[in-house]
């Protein structure tokens, strides 16, 4: 078949570049198809019965809310976060603009106990769950590096938080036979990253969590379950301010949430924006090797380590 082993080299990197533009071109397709072609789930059932949110007083689960509201018709809002003075603003907000119902509940995912979750979740009239608290790591260091208890307090919040969460609110919904689950993970769980260890893994677990429930209830429960995975975006999590996003690498939470709203319901796994659907199309050209020989040294403990110092020495001040 082959007359040299040159010819063998070259057929086996055509076939390598033709998978490889093959992939970036389905996830360019497929990011068209749900951004402009495919129509918004009908939120009318869900418009009655409450909607549970954590993470909702900043970035974007704080966006999410208000594209709720504004865009999809949204009116009962259910919001936990371990702020009371955030929560007051958001539903002060929620009220006056949107004549929205709003129960604000204290609790703090990071330093409470999960088994005193608010009871009312279990049987509350819930249409729509959003898992969009998390945490990240407030340095760029190997393990060993960090402070005490914060790989765990990590796992706590990105994982174990959202799945409590699932175990008392799904229940309901599956009896019901009506509901959404939204839950944020991020791209950092794509394939494992050091220096990061905590923040990609808990994500990339929740990713695994997300989809496996997608699966078990597709086709014989109307509960439609959701993992929409972020690339950068201008949050305190990414450790940008609001007025640092370019919309090019970083996106402004607002624009991002305008979008990932428009896929709630109908699409099981998704960046959330197109903008992020094109980033990790051109990603799938290159292979993960090349990325992290080039990532981790030049952004990792780079770029982003220089950042993240930065923005937790401003946060100090």
């Amino acid at each position: 078949m082959f007359d040299s082993l040159w010819e063998l080299l070259v057929w086996l990197f055509s076939c390598y570049v033709v998978v490889r533009v093959g992939k970036c071109a389905i996830i360019l397709i497929r990011g068209f198809i749900a951004h402009f072609l495919w129509p918004e789930h009908d939120l009318t059932p869900y418009l009655d019965k409450w909607t549970v949110v954590t993470g909702g007083t900043d970035g974007i689960g704080r966006c999410y809310i208000e594209e709720l509201a504004a865009k999809r018709g949204v009116r009962k809002f259910y919001l936990l976060g371990r702020n009371p003075t955030k929560l007051d603003a958001v539903r002060k907000d929620l009220e006056e603009k949107y004549s929205c119902e709003v129960i604000t509940k204290v609790f703090d995912f990071e330093k409470e106990d999960l088994e005193k979750l608010p009871e009312d979740l279990k049987t509350l009239d819930i249409g729509i769950l959003i898992n969009c608290a998390g945490m990240g790591p407030s340095q760029v260091a190997d393990f060993s590096e960090l402070p005490n208890n914060l790989p765990s307090t990590i796992y706590k919040v990105n994982l174990l938080s959202p799945t409590k969460m699932v175990e008392l609110i799904l229940p309901g919904m599956l009896e019901r036979d009506c509901g959404i689950i939204v839950n944020f993970s991020s791209i950092t769980g794509w394939r494992p990253l050091p220096y990061m260890s905590s923040y990609p893994s808990s994500k990339a677990a929740l990713s695994f969590f997300t989809d496996t429930l997608a699966h078990e209830f597709h086709g014989k429960s109307k509960v439609k379950i959701q993992c929409l995975i972020p690339l950068l975006v201008a949050t305190k999590i990414a450790h940008y301010d609001s007025d640092e996003a370019n919309n090019i690498f970083v996106i402004d939470p607002q624009k991002y949430a305008a979008q990932a709203v428009h896929l709630i319901g109908i699409w099981s796994l998704a960046t959330g924006c197109i903008l992020h659907d094109v980033q990790v199309a051109l990603g799938t050209l290159i292979g993960f090797p090349l990325f992290k020989a080039v990532f981790v040294p030049f952004v990792m403990l780079g770029i982003h380590k220089k950042r993240v110092a930065a923005y937790q020495a401003k946060k100090s001040e």
